[in-house]
């Protein structure tokens, strides 16, 4: 991990100094060294300037911005390649001489020998930018899973890049407005989707795109970068449930085991569930020496994981700490929110991340997590939710009993009115797991919530709401909270699960797979039981979560009640003010997660806005 920016700039506008104080808003991503490269010529300027996190090669030698030997290539890098040993030793056949041990090194000198061709090959989480002095052109990727953000402004003249919004944001020719238009989006999901931001004009590179711009003309386009599709080497329907079993086992192994590269010390994030426990499991038993395992406790008996996780730490051998969130970290975490996101944030689990990545900065530079399980292995209670619901809804129930039982859910359960009135498997998925609805937004924003990614596709099982999740709600909310609040703290946080061959393979199985005889990730399940006693581990799925609703109307009720206060809502005139308020006395009234849920969202927009914007 480190942070990256850059620009190419046609119109003049653009020094070196800007180029240097916006690389230093990106500091915390690095912590061992920094540079740039900036090229000014009678057309254009250019410039590239990285911040460096060293987890690969520490020498000096491997330092970034990066230039080939030959002087024609350069490139700045956020992330790392995990298959860059294979591919420096197939470019070492073919005489390449390397001058560092880097995976910053092997992708130049892949692209050097195969082009576009070398992009497929990396198997990575990575955002960089290529200057091709020898075509004349400036390239941008961002790995088809997404894990590692970067975003772009772009204007007649001007195209600029980096890996967060606050480097766009300092450019001065780059103004800050507040793009209307995605707000509705937010506080129906909690996040952004696509390519949009809370800003005008800055947008999110897709996943798997390369964009290509021609230094002199300034012209540009996109390309898919995607990883080469393997043909699954086994055919489930053709194999019985131990075969299927195997396979995935031997892919979730080198997928954890790849990621496990690095020249510094490693951990591995461990909750109470499956996703971590195996992350541990593989991990553990592929080494000879204990492996550093953290967890977070505090004292809420229904929703804090930490005995479970210990057991779990027990039983492999692990050298495992607890960290204690009391409140006044909690408070403290809460009140660094705006300055860890510069654009709202709604998932409150980035107050445990954040605590986390704090605890863990002095121990360990990489720290292993877990992320993406529930979309890979089917893990979320909402999957079976909507499934049952759909299901009902489309079944041979008669009609007056089936008219009955939705008049009753409405009355009883209003938010299920826009779930069971969803077209479709995917948009009843959607409605469950929605923070606002469509009916409350509009009240809230005195707007039309006209959502533009009100899901039109036909969902028919499980696989597609987790297709769905490993292309939205995965890059755009988990994998952004997460690289934010560790790289706060100079943390290199991989997902240990998402290797290519392992997404391609699932994807090719039948849904029954998935949710079996009733239970959910049987896959995952049945393999990690063959590490850890499912006792350990058999307790209801809590999630990494806090207890929102308690610490809402305690410890972080003056966050509430400064930022909702009447005279803070008026200011930026985005809200009807006396509904952002009855949002607020509904929740003291009633502290439900749900009511707990809308005024986190109305309070991190606030808190932001606040922060960014005045």
């Amino acid at each position: 991990m480190s942070g990256i920016t850059g620009f190419i700039d046609h119109n003049h506008k653009i020094n070196e100094i800007d180029l240097a104080q916006s690389s230093a808003t990106l500091l915390h991503r690095g912590g061992n060294g920094n540079g740039l490269i900036f090229d000014q010529k009678d057309h254009y300027t250019l410039g590239i300037a990285h911040q460096r996190l060293a987890t690969v090669d520490l020498s000096k030698k491997a330092s970034q911005p990066f230039t080939s030997n030959c002087g024609k290539y350069s490139i700045t890098l956020d992330g790392t390649i995990f298959n860059y040993l294979e591919l420096r030793e197939a470019l070492i056949k073919y005489g390449v001489i390397f001058s560092t041990l880097s995976d910053t090194e092997v992708i130049l000198e892949g692209y050097k020998k195969w082009g576009y061709s070398c992009f497929e090959m990396l198997d990575g989480s990575f955002a960089f930018a290529i200057i091709d002095r020898k075509l004349n052109q400036l390239l941008i990727a961002k790995d088809e899973i997404g894990g590692k953000p970067i975003y772009y402004y772009k204007e007649k003249g001007f195209y600029a890049f980096a890996s967060e919004i606050r480097a766009l944001i300092s450019y001065p020719s780059i103004k800050k407005e507040i793009n209307k238009n995605a707000i509705p989006t937010f506080f129906r999901y909690g996040y952004f989707i696509g390519e949009e931001t809370i800003y005008n004009n800055i947008y999110k590179l897709k996943k798997g795109t390369l964009t290509t711009i021609d230094i002199h003309s300034g012209n540009g386009y996109d390309t898919p970068l995607t990883r080469k599709q393997l043909i699954p080497s086994i055919s489930e329907s053709n194999h019985t449930e131990e075969q299927i079993l195997d396979h995935v086992e031997d892919l979730l192994t080198e997928s954890i085991l790849k990621r496990n590269v690095a020249d510094v010390s490693i951990g591995v994030l461990l909750s109470g569930g499956f996703d971590s426990a195996i992350v541990a499991a593989i991990l553990q038993k592929n080494q000879t020496k204990r492996i550093k395992t953290y967890t977070v406790s505090y004292k809420n008996e229904k929703l804090d994981e930490a005995l479970q996780a210990r057991k779990v730490a027990e039983h492999l051998k692990t050298n495992h700490k607890e960290f204690y969130l009391d409140k006044v970290d909690a408070i403290n975490m809460a009140n660094n929110l705006p300055e860890v996101f510069d654009e709202p944030i709604g998932d409150s689990s980035a107050i445990l991340l954040l605590f986390i990545a704090n605890k863990v900065k002095d121990e360990v530079k990489v720290l292993l997590g877990s992320e993406g399980g529930d979309e890979l292995f089917g893990g979320y209670r909402t999957y079976a939710k909507a499934i049952k619901i759909n299901s009902l809804l489309s079944g041979n129930l008669p009609k007056l009993l089936k008219d009955a039982l939705i008049k009753f859910l409405m009355k009883t359960q209003p938010k299920l009115k826009e779930v069971l009135e969803g077209e479709g498997l995917l948009n009843k998925y959607l409605a469950i797991n929605a923070c606002y609805s469509l009916n409350q937004i509009g009240k809230l924003l005195n707007v039309d919530a006209d959502i533009p990614n009100k899901a039109k596709g036909n969902a028919q099982n499980i696989k597609d709401l987790l297709i769905h999740d490993l292309h939205n709600y995965l890059p755009n909310n988990i994998f952004l909270k997460n690289d934010k609040c560790f790289s706060h703290y100079g943390v290199d946080n991989r997902d240990a699960l998402l290797k290519n061959e392992l997404i391609v393979y699932l994807a090719s199985l039948d849904s029954k797979w998935f949710i079996k005889e009733g239970e959910q990730k049987y896959l995952l399940k049945k393999i990690t039981a063959k590490y850890i006693p499912s006792s350990f581990i058999a307790n209801p799925k809590k999630g990494f979560v806090i207890p929102l609703a308690k610490w809402l109307k305690t410890i972080l009720k003056p966050l509430v009640e400064e930022y909702l206060s009447e005279e803070k809502l008026k200011q930026h005139q985005l809200f009807n003010v006396k509904e952002a308020l009855k949002i607020k006395s509904s929740f003291y009234a009633n502290c439900t997660n749900y009511n707990a849920q809308r005024v986190w969202l109305l309070l991190q927009f606030q808190m932001w806005y606040y922060k960014w914007m005045v």
